[in-house]
């Protein structure tokens, strides 16, 4: 199998809106497309690209309150470009994660079957399952 790239991997998320928010040990959030991305590590966020602040899933508890904004809204723009996720929101928010040094810091699952899957890995080296349309 020939390696691929994040750029490669369709992610199933523009036009699709947010219709649920797991709060756990990470953020999850589920697009009616059926695919979710989980945030494990300290991300930006925030409601224009210039006012963006960084949530720690692992942090305080009540500064994850404004990542709940996002709850049906949909993406307008959704990006991977090397280890880095980006998704800007139609009501103007923008999230983007990035790698970490020592966890895993994002994945996508998307909502094929098989689905398409990335994961950060600690460092920033991507994972990647692709779904073989075959």
């Amino acid at each position: 199998m020939a390696e691929v790239s994040v750029e490669e991997v369709p992610l199933c998320l523009v036009g699709e809106t947010v219709d649920a928010i797991w709060i756990d040990h990470m953020i999850r959030l589920l697009f009616s497309s059926g695919a979710t991305v989980g945030l494990e590590c300290a991300f930006s966020f925030g409601a224009t690209v210039d006012s963006r602040t960084i949530i720690d899933p692992d942090g305080d508890k009540a500064a994850l309150a404004p990542i709940l904004r996002l709850h049906t809204v949909a993406a307008t723009k959704a990006a991977a470009s090397g280890s880095t996720l980006n998704i800007v929101f139609a009501d103007g928010s923008y999230l983007s994660a990035g790698p970490d040094p020592a966890f895993e810091s994002w994945h996508y699952t998307g909502p094929e079957t098989p689905p398409n899957r990335i994961i950060i890995t600690p460092g920033g080296a991507p994972a990647i399952w692709l779904h073989d349309e075959d």
